[in-house]
């Protein structure tokens, strides 16, 4: 494959919190979240056409994910059924346990469709948050707890391992994880992020088991081999980045999103295309994201 290490802007947004990318294989779209719009973004790679759909709820929402009969979305407010074609939110249910000091903010599906969820003191600065399972019956349980702000979280390839951003602390976890319970233990440090790199965000893993991280305020993503170390950084040219996720044909493909969020006006003229979406092929194939509820 063909790479090319330069991300190029496919939507120009000034997005306050883009975050939560997804690639959906049936439609050949890609969808994010502005945590803060609060907004659904879709984007069709095959035309450079984008939409977008501004939902009446509380800010700041959490992630967006693939479910059998749609997707998932969380927030504030809990969970919700997401009809996209008919721009329809249905409540589900709210597994946070501590709503009125945290909230929901980063999200994934494991190999087996349970749907593991961060959560975040709603101050950044406690460490309050949890990680929580959620099962595709309504089940939910928190796994561990002592974060200001979690994020990640992503999956090995064989679904034995947990990522897991720790971003005020600046270091990312690994779990081991029991594909048949969910249950998750033997937590250590994976890799840790110094100053200069800013702090580790959203994430996701290749088809070699390569983690690729962002960098909030470390202006770029980079890549972690299985055994935490670092071979390779893609440059962005905006400080916020925040999610990433492989889409198209072979998902060679990754797609990043960036915010703009309290950055002051002389750092936005030097990054005026924050908010955006960016695309790169950095010579990598991502794996296919499951699908909750269809493990």
């Amino acid at each position: 494959m063909t790479a090319i290490q330069t991300p190029q802007c496919v939507v120009k947004t000034p997005a306050k919190l883009g975050e939560s990318v997804l690639w959906h294989p049936v439609d050949r779209k890609v969808y994010w979240l502005d945590l803060k719009g609060p907004t659904i973004h879709i984007y069709d790679p095959a035309t450079r056409a984008a939409q977008s759909w501004q939902l009446d709820l509380g800010v700041p929402m959490g992630t967006l994910v693939r479910a059998r009969d749609g997707f998932i979305l969380t927030g504030r407010e809990g969970a919700f059924k997401v009809d996209i074609g008919n721009r329809r939110l249905t409540p589900w249910l709210d597994p946070n346990d501590r709503a009125e000091l945290t909230m929901f903010n980063d999200g994934k599906v494991d190999r087996q469709g349970r749907l593991w969820l961060c959560t975040s003191d709603v101050r950044e600065t406690d460490p309050i948050g949890g990680i929580y399972r959620l099962d595709p019956d309504g089940r939910h349980v928190i796994q561990d707890r002592g974060f200001a702000c979690g994020n990640g979280p992503a999956f090995s390839r064989d679904g034995r391992r947990l990522y897991f951003a720790d971003t005020m602390e600046r270091h990312v976890y690994v779990y081991d994880l029991d594909p048949d319970t969910g249950a998750i233990s033997h937590r250590r440090v994976f890799a840790t992020f110094a100053e200069a790199d800013g702090m580790p965000d959203g994430m996701t893993v290749d088809a070699d088991d390569g983690v690729w991280i962002c960098h909030w305020g470390g202006w770029g993503v980079s890549r972690f081999a299985p055994d935490g170390k670092r071979d390779l950084k893609i440059d962005l040219p905006v400080p916020l980045v925040t999610s990433c996720a492989f889409a198209e044909e072979g998902l060679e493909t990754l797609y990043i999103t960036t915010a703009t969020v309290d950055l002051d006006a002389e750092t936005l003229a030097r990054a005026p295309l924050a908010g955006s979406l960016f695309a790169v092929r950095p010579g990598h194939r991502g794996l296919p994201e499951p699908v909750f509820g269809a493990g």
